[in-house]
């Protein structure tokens, strides 16, 4: 379980060939160039094929619907600021509309939040909405969590038209929660091909969760989760369980993920049994 801190960075490898763009600085984050050096609250100047870096302190969320990153094409990952004080909780807000119709990026990663223990409302609600050009996002790592607020990561990744692969959050140490979990998650996702289900089946085994991918994939998608869990994911894929209602309705496209060799960088490919 890896520790959570009380701010995020985010480094922006800005693509070749791209015209400048100016973000002005929201939600108390800072800049700098590269990934070392002072840090600055003026607005920042992206420039091509160059890297900078966001810092975005957990006390800076609001709920505006402002994102913290810039609409430029460029690959974006995303970590705890290690310098700060370590946290197991972060309140409402957090990263709410971090990457907002940032429409030009073409990749984005997530915070390991496996450390969390307890979230307010709002927790990564529209986190990457109409992110036109991502064609996978991963979930953040929720395994910790037993309780979660109002609007759990609600429209996390409505309208990214070009979204291939989607992540769905680890549910299964969830004792409660509040109202519009998940509300248009993948709403308007229409390239979706497969769901990454994270951990075993957890709250979705006895709650019917619509995560509101097309229905234009009914037949199309396939969910790929880790093989000691492929019996129990398999068993949602039964009429009104949640992957049914999610367009997976053959339990033969629930695949089993291999466990990563230790030292390898990607998980191994999927199988069926």
């Amino acid at each position: 379980m890896a520790l959570a801190y009380d701010a995020v960075i985010a480094t922006i490898v800005v693509a070749t060939g791209v015209s400048d763009v100016t973000k002005a600085m929201v939600k108390d984050t800072t800049w700098r160039a590269g990934t070392s050096g002072e840090w600055a609250a003026t607005d920042c100047t992206l420039t091509a094929g160059n890297t900078f870096q966001f810092r975005t302190p957990n006390s800076g969320a609001s709920s505006l619907a402002t994102a913290v990153l810039p609409n430029i094409a460029a690959d974006v990952t995303v970590g705890w600021d290690t310098s700060g004080s370590t946290v197991t909780t972060v309140g409402d807000n957090f990263m709410s509309y971090y990457a907002d119709s940032c429409s030009s990026l073409t990749s984005l990663g997530v915070p390991d939040t496996s450390g969390l223990t307890t979230v307010g409302v709002r927790f990564m609600n529209s986190y990457a909405s109409n992110c036109d050009s991502l064609t996978s996002l991963s979930a953040p790592d929720t395994s910790g969590l037993t309780t979660v607020g109002d609007t759990f990561m609600s429209g996390y990744a409505v309208f990214c038209d070009s979204l291939e692969t989607l992540g769905i959050p680890d549910t299964s140490g969830l004792t409660t929660v509040g109202e519009y979990l998940m509300n248009s998650y993948a709403y308007g996702c229409d390239s979706l091909t497969s769901l990454t289900l994270e951990g075993d089946v957890g709250w979705f085994s006895g709650h019917n969760i619509d995560w509101d991918v097309p229905s234009a994939r009914l037949g199309s998608l396939v969910g790929v989760c880790e093989s000691a869990y492929l019996s129990n994911w398999r068993a949602l894929t039964a009429s009104t369980k949640t992957l049914y209602i999610n367009y997976i309705q053959d339990s033969d496209d629930v695949e089993g993920r291999r466990t990563p060799i230790v030292g390898t960088k990607y998980p191994l490919p999927a199988f069926k049994v």
